[in-house]
């Protein structure tokens, strides 16, 4: 059997959807490694570097002004993510729909746009490159082109699910257990030094662009996950899946996508291999 998924997804066509939103989720973690940079490291320079400089006034004076323009640009950068989140996850979302042969229902989706002209600009960088076009193809597995049209959406369904999931959690545990390091050990110079209270408030001041990037960060990764359980539901309910409980999943997953914390590529590409294995078995043991 033959259900067209896998000729369909490596259409020239589809595979400028593919590049045009690769480029764009690129280009938002740039934006977001950008953000953890200014946001984590240079306020931690800073309170490292003002204790080992016996907390010269001037030095401390410039990293309160460092981490107060932080602060304030924090939002703008995470607006611009934002955008470019949506827009990658809108291209998708057209991909998706035209592989999978379901219909764009405006009242689970919302209005559908024409996004040709971002796709034009946007896929020209990658689809040069051999490499990168070697990746585009069979973006779903192939596995998922060999059963019947529903079944086989399913499979795609679930490879988004399955290693989004684990991604998610193993990213919000390394956030935890940095920041936690990155804040002990910058409190314990200050302790260990024994400084006054006002100078330790003022170091505490210094990281507290850590804490707002790890509460917005904590925050949206823990809203990805309890509505990636929410789709753990539907997807693996037993109940039969005909193509309007397909398009519900749809929904919630298209709705993931346009709201998701933008994975930094280092943690990506560590685990990228073993979670596609896990998707590929996966649809192995579904077929």
């Amino acid at each position: 059997m033959d259900n067209g998924i896998v000729k369909r997804q490596n259409e020239e066509k589809y595979i400028y959807h593919l590049a045009a939103q690769r480029q764009l989720y690129n280009e938002a973690k740039e934006l977001n490694n950008i953000r953890i940079f200014f946001s984590v490291f240079v306020p931690a320079f800073f309170a490292v570097l003002s204790s080992i400089m016996n907390n010269n006034v001037y030095l401390i004076a410039i990293s309160v002004v460092v981490a107060t323009i932080i602060i304030i640009i924090s939002p703008k950068i995470s607006s611009s993510i934002e955008y470019k989140r949506e827009k990658a996850a809108e291209i998708q979302q057209h991909f998706d729909l035209y592989v999978y042969q379901m219909p764009w229902d405006d009242k689970l989706f919302g209005l559908k746009r024409d996004v040709s002209n971002v796709i034009a600009e946007k896929s020209k960088l990658l689809v040069k490159s051999a490499k990168e076009r070697e990746k585009l193809a069979n973006w779903y597995t192939v596995i998922a082109g060999t059963v019947d049209l529903e079944k086989g959406i399913l499979m795609c369904q679930k490879e988004n699910y399955n290693w989004d999931v684990g991604l998610r959690k193993r990213f919000r545990r390394l956030c935890i257990i940095t920041m936690f390091i990155l804040i002990i050990l910058i409190l314990l110079i200050g302790i260990v030094k024994n400084e006054k209270i006002v100078i330790l408030l003022s170091r505490i001041y210094l990281i507290v662009p850590i804490f707002q990037w790890l509460y917005e960060t904590i925050g949206e990764l823990n809203k990805n996950i309890k509505n990636l359980e929410e789709l753990d539901k539907l997807i693996n309910s037993l109940e039969p899946k005909n193509m309007d409980k397909l398009q519900k999943i749809q929904s919630e997953i298209y709705n993931h996508r346009k709201s998701c914390y933008i994975i930094p590529n280092i943690v990506y590409n560590k685990y990228k291999n073993n979670d596609e294995d896990v998707a590929h078995r996966t649809a192995s043991m579904d077929k």
